[in-house]
């Protein structure tokens, strides 16, 4: 036996002794990444297994039982799309709401009214762009993920990017959102882009911004929106202090971001962190004379349930999430209400808890 064979040998054995008996982790569907994009987009199942091709029946009977599934391995990675039962159109309008700063265990019922308001409001899918939790145990995170579930349960997907808050129960955060804090959602006629601007608190990395660039090429007709914690400009002119390190903004790749959403027609960048609401255009101008310019709108979300503060110097602060309309890939409105003039509020997200948030917004 020469030496490569054997080395050969020895190397499948230790496969085997690490990977067997067979292990697999669901990467998809799981809360914060659903089985189902949306009307038109094919339905995928992801899963990391430990050893390389090698899948345990009862997953493989379950998975690839409907006739026409495809499976496709990439090494010890398993992607398997699944063929639809009947074609779904793509409809033109589509509802999104973003919410950010999760309220803490001691404001638990700002979250289950924020539940029964989705219920009643419907939208196509809600995003939430990181600080889930403010208290990092098990017992809170699994309240936090039983919340979203039931969201998922009335037909609602569900997207979770990562905060810096995050960090702080990074192994629970895996456990209970999965292993990719870093993905993408083609959902109808929008590519949904949730990045992790957690590491190292407000900034990416260069693999990141890498695969971010990546997949802006590559849009397929869709227009992207991008999901991230903080907030991509700092408060510059508009500032009223740091608000207890609230502050900051993204460091890392800021100048290239705002460059790359700007050439690939981003529609919304969407953020939290600051807990108080915000909307600057691609300049890195405080919007709040107007919310009709040209240009990616770099868009701050109040606080949904966290302590509220004032970054900048719009004036109202309430607790709230934004509500975002699209018509064929078209942003339309992400503000709330109007003024006397009949004009949209330029900053202002719905408060939570107000009736007419509901009622604006019809079917």
């Amino acid at each position: 036996m020469n030496r490569w064979t054997l080395a050969c040998l020895l190397s499948a054995a230790s496969l085997l002794a690490v990977g067997w008996p067979v292990r697999a982790r669901v990467d998809r569907p799981r809360t914060g990444l659903p089985l189902s994009d949306s009307e038109g987009s094919p339905r995928r199942l992801e899963a990391t297994t430990s050893l390389p091709f090698v899948l345990p029946a009862d997953v493989k009977s379950s998975w690839t039982a409907r006739p026409g599934a495809q499976v496709a391995w990439d090494w010890n990675r398993l992607t398997v799309t699944l063929p639809e039962e009947r074609p779904r159109p793509r409809r033109g309008r589509l509802r999104l709401v973003f919410a950010a700063d999760l309220a803490p265990p001691h404001r638990a019922a700002l979250l289950d009214q924020f539940v029964q308001e989705m219920e009643a409001l419907r939208p196509d899918a809600v995003l939430f762009g990181g600080d889930l939790t403010y208290q990092e145990t098990e017992a809170w995170y699994a309240q936090v993920r039983m919340r979203m579930r039931r969201l998922e349960l009335a037909g609602i997907p569900v997207l979770v990017a990562a905060g810096n808050h995050e960090r702080k129960g990074w192994p629970l955060f895996l456990r209970h959102f999965g292993h990719r804090p870093t993905h993408r959602l083609d959902f109808g006629g929008l590519a949904i882009l949730t990045l992790d601007s957690g590491h190292g608190r407000d900034q990416l990395t260069p693999s990141q911004f890498a695969w971010l660039k990546a997949q802006l090429e590559d849009l397929g007709g869709r227009t992207a929106i991008i999901q991230l914690h903080h907030p991509v400009f700092p408060a510059s002119a508009a500032i009223r202090g740091e608000a207890g390190g609230s502050g900051g903004s993204l460091q890392g790749f800021q100048r290239a971001f705002v460059r790359l959403c700007t050439e690939r027609g981003v529609a919304a960048v969407l953020s939290g962190h600051w807990h108080a609401d915000a909307v600057f255009d691609a300049d890195g101008r405080l919007r709040d004379d107007t919310a009709r310019f040209p240009g990616t709108k770099f868009i701050v979300t109040t606080a949904l349930g966290n302590e509220l503060r004032q970054v900048s110097r719009w004036p109202l602060v309430r607790y709230g999430y934004r509500i975002l309309e699209f018509e064929d890939g078209r942003l339309v409105r992400y503000t709330h209400g109007t003024d006397a003039q009949g004009r949209p509020n330029p900053v202002q997200s719905t408060p939570l808890g107000l009736p007419a948030g509901l009622r604006e917004f019809p079917r």
